[in-house]
């Protein structure tokens, strides 16, 4: 399809006499939660619109997986795009239209050296927001990254929801100066690309502020950009507890044990390596995922009894739900595993030749490349930095996210699209309104 002449909205309803009802959900920055703040309103649209009647798009994805097609093509997709798409039940939406552009390794030097074209990349987007606009009552963008990202190769989010002409719903962290701060930084890349900012969502919001925020924010969104407050969400700690199928992700590293659980959370992590260092506690924390060294048999012998006896005490009513990560040359023994099994302690094993039982790198290198392994100590430091993406499959996470992260969204506000020809009004009549303003000065 040709794209010459105005947004691709525009076009849709001259072409087909389709308004088309959308919005893009966009962060203000790193960890803000948009990924997981996108699900939410995703249910929340399809309890508005209908099941299958919500389509979902992310235009620029900064990572991807290769996924094969039923007719034997691979195509290259944004892993969130694939949780959105199995959970939900998409399959009626093409994997090329859901996830148009990514930015595999060696990109961004591609396009700066003119071996793709940026054109090209926008072409795709407009053809894949097309399929899906004319085949749906709503559609649910999702941007990568805050706003800017992409400006590189001159196509960020910004520049894709003006070409678009999707109005924008930026999703900013809960607090007041700081997050309005980089909210504003982020709505002038939207002017600049004539993007319209639909309202504001604001997300981990400490509950004893919640009132306070909620009201302030609320307030100088009003009093400044006459722009709603579309939803403030509470913090909620168990929505951001990475689970034991998150750390086999993050160490790249096998399930020996207890897989079934593998979506387990914990309130606690332990590190325990050294010989003579005490085991875990004669009864067990309850929820604590243990990291330990392969050599001690004697604190994973410890660990697997007090599942047992609690088992055995509570008649299986009651459960310590531990966990445990075993690094080192070798796994235990089958007859280790077997029993990790039967009291159900999701354990991963981390193969790792050159660690002693200290936990501490052994090999030795001349200083010309980096040492190929890690320490026990970076393996547990990188577990307590890891921010862990929804998958799919983690069905009870995922329901109890959206649940509470759409109960307290506005969707009448949220689906209250600008009718065509009228943004660009509402810009002047808000002008006008300054000058009256400062006139009366």
């Amino acid at each position: 399809m040709s794209w010459k002449g105005g947004n691709t909205r525009a076009v849709i309803q001259d072409l087909f006499g389709i308004h088309t009802h959308t919005v893009m959900l966009a962060a203000t920055g790193m960890h803000v939660g948009k990924t997981t703040l996108s699900l939410g309103v995703f249910r929340g649209l399809q309890q508005k619109w209908g099941h299958g009647r919500v389509a979902y798009c992310k235009p620029l994805g900064q990572r991807y997986k290769d996924v094969l097609l039923p007719d034997g093509r691979t195509v290259k997709v944004d892993p969130d795009v694939e949780t959105v798409r199995n959970f939900f039940k998409l399959d009626k939406f093409a994997w090329e239209h859901m996830s148009p552009v990514v930015f595999p390794p060696g990109f961004t030097r591609k396009v700066i050296d003119g071996r793709i074209h940026t054109a090209d990349l926008l072409h795709k987007i407009k053809d894949a927001f097309t399929a899906l606009a004319t085949n749906s009552d709503f559609t649910l963008l999702e941007g990568s990254g805050h706003v800017g990202v992409g400006s590189i190769v001159n196509l960020n989010n910004a520049q894709v929801a003006g070409a678009l002409g999707v109005d924008v719903v930026l999703i900013a962290p809960g607090g007041l100066g700081v997050s309005f701060d980089q909210l504003a930084m982020n709505k002038a890349l939207l002017e600049k690309h004539g993007a319209q900012l639909r309202g504001v969502i604001l997300n981990k919001v400490e509950p004893d502020k919640f009132d306070m925020v909620k009201d302030y924010y609320g307030r100088v969104l009003a009093d400044l950009w006459e722009t709603p407050l579309l939803g403030c969400i509470p913090y909620q700690p168990a929505i951001e507890k990475p689970s034991m199928s998150g750390y086999a992700q993050l160490l790249n590293s096998p399930f020996i044990a207890g897989e079934s659980d593998r979506f387990r959370t914990f309130e606690s992590i332990r590190l325990v390596l050294s010989e003579g260092e005490e085991s875990v506690d004669k009864e067990g924390v309850p929820e604590q995922l243990v990291v330990t060294h392969s050599s001690r048999i004697d604190l994973i012998e410890s660990l697997i009894r007090n599942h047992e006896n609690l088992r055995k005490s509570s008649l299986g009513s009651a459960d310590l739900r531990g966990g445990l990560i075993i690094v080192g040359p070798e796994a235990p023994k089958s007859e280790i595993i077997a029993k990790l099994e039967e009291v159900k302690v999701p354990t991963v094993f981390v193969k790792k030749e050159d660690l002693n039982k200290q936990g501490q790198n052994q090999i030795s290198h001349n200083g010309s490349e980096p040492p190929q392994y890690t320490s026990t100590f970076e393996i547990v430091k990188a577990m307590n930095e890891f921010t862990q993406k929804h998958v799919a499959d983690d069905i009870g996470r995922v329901e109890s996210t959206m649940d509470h992260i759409a109960k307290h969204i506005d969707f009448d506000g949220l689906c209250a699209a600008t009718p065509m020809g009228q943004a660009l009004q509402r810009k002047a009549v808000r002008q006008l309104k300054r000058q009256a303003r400062n006139f009366n000065l």
